[in-house]
């Protein structure tokens, strides 16, 4: 048998170290045309296919759910039908020892059985070190990440086939609690989705290593949604449009917010890439919405609505959804008047944005940031200042003999009346030519 291809997990993302196989469109064995989308992995960020390169034979070495790790082989191309499928070895099911006083675990009719899988890597590392398979029997698919975690060994610095380690934790560290026959009876078990195991691992990523506290401060939207819903199209009773654009120019001066912490040390993004976090119906995703720096409000706004309505066709690319640095959660919509959001991976900040209580003209928003690499003094003046900022917007005493408040400012498209710096505006001329009028607000983050 000659093969002719063979593919290998892609890296799409630094922060991806495994795939996830979520689809698989042909059976090994079957044959392939050029140009055939022959698996779709799931990245942390969206959905990517690969695609057949020459015809042939098909070889898989995944299956649905396993966990790839980058640069893994994955798939080959035969000139010849294999003679049987050599990807996955399958370990058989293996009786349950008991513990005093309790039933041994079974498993309920609701709860599906399934058979541990073993990386070719993770096998090669068994063999080192004598460890036998049934310490993991209750995992779906064990790569060598896992084994190196229970060997307390960072799976990204050891060579895991040359060079043999040794057990350091005791194997009754691996052993599940056991639950009785009555206890099973009364609950459904089920596997989590490869979505939510990914989300489970990047929001406990800051959380679980980091010392993470959330600020709050309250919005006085008084006048503000007067000011700007006859200007907006989709966004007409949410102030989502004016934080992004507030908080863009803003995280020049707040760097520490458009940052993360690895290993001792704090990187600063050199780019402002914002993250809208969006969840409706194909799961938690931070979309990218980006050069917002270089957008004025209702360029945010159209951006906004062109990239939900990408999320909710499945649209979503992995530049749609890469590269983020600092992230924003919007719950308004959902009637939620208070909540804490979670920091991401990669990440030192994430700010979110309460329903407005229409009885007391007043919206909170709550920060959530990393002490590891900033403090609560810095991030409240950040806080102090977007409020400022936002509240800017709303139509004061001195335009209230207007019939409505014309933006004039090109970037935030505030009228002079309102700028509350009360030192009026300047003439600039863009790239293209073109003469604008710009606040001193906005003028000061170029």
């Amino acid at each position: 048998m000659k093969i002719l291809q063979e593919i290998f997990v892609p890296q799409e993302s630094v922060n991806d170290q495994t795939l996830t196989v979520v689809g698989l469109n042909f059976a090994t064995g079957d044959f392939v045309n050029k140009d055939d989308v022959l698996i779709e992995l799931e990245t942390s960020k969206a959905i990517i296919t690969l695609e057949a390169s020459s015809g042939g034979y098909i070889v898989y070495h995944c299956k649905i759910d396993d966990e790839v790790l980058l640069n893994a082989l994955i798939i080959q191309i035969a000139d010849s039908k294999p003679e049987k499928d050599i990807s996955v070895e399958k370990i058989p099911e293996l009786p349950q020892t008991t513990s005093a006083g309790l039933i041994p675990e079974t498993k309920s009719q609701s709860h599906k059985e399934y058979d541990t899988q073993f990386s070719q890597k993770a096998i090669a590392i068994l063999k080192k070190n004598n460890l036998p398979k049934t310490l993991f029997k209750h995992y779906d698919f064990v790569n060598e990440e896992v084994i190196l975690k229970y060997l307390n060994l960072d799976y990204r610095k050891v060579n895991t086939i040359e060079s043999p380690v040794k057990p350091v934790v005791s194997p009754a560290k691996m052993q599940p609690q056991l639950r009785s026959q009555e206890f099973l009876s009364k609950v459904s078990l089920e596997k989590l989705s490869s979505a939510k195991r990914r989300e489970i691992e990047y929001l406990s990523a800051v959380q679980s290593g980091g010392l993470v506290s959330t600020l709050y401060i309250d919005i006085d939207t008084t006048g503000i949604l007067d000011s700007v819903s006859g200007q907006f199209t989709y966004f007409k009773n949410s102030i989502l449009p004016l934080v992004v654009y507030e908080t863009s120019r803003l995280l020049f001066k707040y760097p520490l917010l458009n940052a993360f912490y690895d290993n001792g040390q704090i990187g600063k993004y050199l780019n402002i890439n914002i993250g809208l976090a969006v969840d409706i119906d194909d799961g938690l995703k931070v979309i990218k919405l980006p050069n917002t720096v270089a957008q004025n409000i209702l360029e945010i706004e159209e951006t906004i609505f062109q990239l939900s309505n990408k999320y909710l066709d499945k649209k979503l690319g992995v530049s749609d959804l890469t590269d983020i640095t600092f992230t924003i959660t919007d719950l308004s919509v959902t009637g939620i008047h208070f909540f804490t959001p979670l920091v991401n991976k990669d990440n030192s900040a994430i700010l979110g944005i309460s329903k407005i209580n229409e009885k007391l003209n007043q919206c909170i928003l709550s920060i959530s940031f990393d002490h590891r690499v900033t403090s609560g003094k810095y991030v409240s003046s950040f806080l102090s200042e977007l409020k400022s900022r936002i509240e800017s917007f709303a139509i004061s005493k001195k335009s209230t003999a207007k019939t409505a408040a014309v933006f004039e400012c090109y970037k935030c498209l505030k009228n002079i009346a309102d700028d509350y710096n009360d030192i009026g505006f300047i003439k600039v001329q863009t790239k293209n030519g073109e003469e604008k009028l710009i606040c001193d607000t906005c003028l000061s983050t170029f």
